[in-house]
């Protein structure tokens, strides 16, 4: 389950292609990149079931206290399948969705972490 994309606009484009351009290969031994066709351009996915990253989409809830990863915050919402993490603070934000079959979150998100913080200055 992805959130709502948030408005975008020329700058929040080319952040979102820098960022893709920067992802891993691989987020976790055997959890490699998948190519996505058809989709938009501001998506991308890893293993099976898929990891999926989606950039430009709104700030997690500033409700939820934020947990921080090599120097990006996010916030954790159980979706009841998985987990939503999502930036906030960034000038264009991304969410990671991450299905229930993995164990460790932190593990999955912690080397997508570098490319964000490098790609989406903070706000």
């Amino acid at each position: 389950m992805l959130p709502t994309p948030a408005p975008t606009n020329e700058a929040a484009e080319t952040a979102c292609r820098t960022l893709l351009a920067a992802l891993p290969r691989e987020i976790d031994p055997g959890v490699a990149r998948r190519v996505l066709e058809g989709t938009p351009a501001r998506l991308a996915a890893w293993g099976e079931p898929p990891v999926v990253l989606e950039c430009g989409v709104a700030a997690g809830s500033p409700t939820d206290p934020p947990v921080t990863v090599n120097g990006v915050e996010w916030t954790v919402r159980d979706t009841g399948d998985g987990f939503l993490w999502s930036t906030v603070g960034r000038t264009v934000n991304v969410s990671v969705a991450i299905p229930g079959a993995y164990d460790n979150g932190v593990e999955l998100v912690n080397p997508l972490a570098a490319p964000v913080e490098r790609s989406l200055p903070a706000s």
